[in-house]
């Protein structure tokens, strides 16, 4: 007797998008760089279960080790987030690892409002400049 079988996909519905960089410290520290995109200002389940699978699988890859650190560029997200939005991996919150989430300047208080002010920032670069600066100088 055969068991029934149900075809099912593991792609979401979806428009978001990402790209992802690396950034390593003068003492090898890895940094992760994850910026999104979503162009339109409706969040449906796919867009929220899209940032929770790329952020939780690009904490836990390999580059060879996985990362340190992590900064998420949400400038390019038009809806608004909030923390119920799983975009901060786990991993990374429960070994205290240093995260920043970039965010458009006009809702930067919107977003101090849900998350951790120390958390954000407004461009890249000062991002990963004060990640490195707290990683950097328990070396020297």
């Amino acid at each position: 007797m055969a068991y029934s079988q149900q075809s099912v996909t593991l792609d979401l519905d979806t428009d978001v998008t990402h790209h992802c960089t690396l950034h390593y410290t003068r003492d090898q520290h890895l940094i992760g760089i994850m910026e999104f995109n979503k162009p339109s200002f409706l969040l449906r389940w796919g867009d929220l279960e899209y940032f929770r699978r790329r952020t939780e699988e690009f904490s836990v890859m390999p580059f060879p080790e996985c990362i340190n650190a992590m900064v998420i560029d949400i400038r390019n997200v038009s809806a608004f987030l909030d923390n119920e939005v799983p975009i901060i991996p786990w991993r990374l919150l429960e070994e205290e690892c240093p995260v920043r989430l970039v965010v458009p300047q006009d809702r930067l208080d919107h977003y101090a409002g849900f998350f951790e002010p120390t958390w954000l920032t407004t461009d890249v670069e000062t991002a990963i400049q004060e990640i490195r600066e707290f990683m950097d100088m328990f070396v020297h």
